[in-house]
């Protein structure tokens, strides 16, 4: 069984991944040498998932935008999660003392 708590951490440096690759793809005036890259986000066999940028085709800006607000409701949802354990772990160990 994983660790709720490891599997959010993985969850929002996955997310916090996708965000700036897609907005130095939406915005390569800003960006010098832009490299289009992707987050690739395979499971990994302890719970979670291990992030890793890899290039990619340019993206169109509505697609890059939508990308960046998928990235943005991961991480904040994710964050849910690890406040949440975090509670319930708490509580446990207020049970135990």
């Amino acid at each position: 069984m994983s660790d709720p708590l490891l599997t959010a951490v993985s969850g929002m440096q996955a997310a916090a991944l996708r965000m700036p690759s897609g907005a130095a793809t939406a915005t390569p005036a800003q960006t010098p040498n832009p490299q289009p890259t992707q987050a690739q986000q395979p499971a990994s066999s302890g719970g979670g998932m291990r992030a890793a940028l890899v290039p990619s085709p340019p993206g169109d800006l509505e697609t890059e935008l939508v990308t960046g607000k998928q990235a943005s409701a991961a991480y904040r949802a994710n964050m849910a999660v690890f406040g949440a354990m975090g509670r319930a772990y708490q509580s446990l160990i207020d049970i135990i003392a």
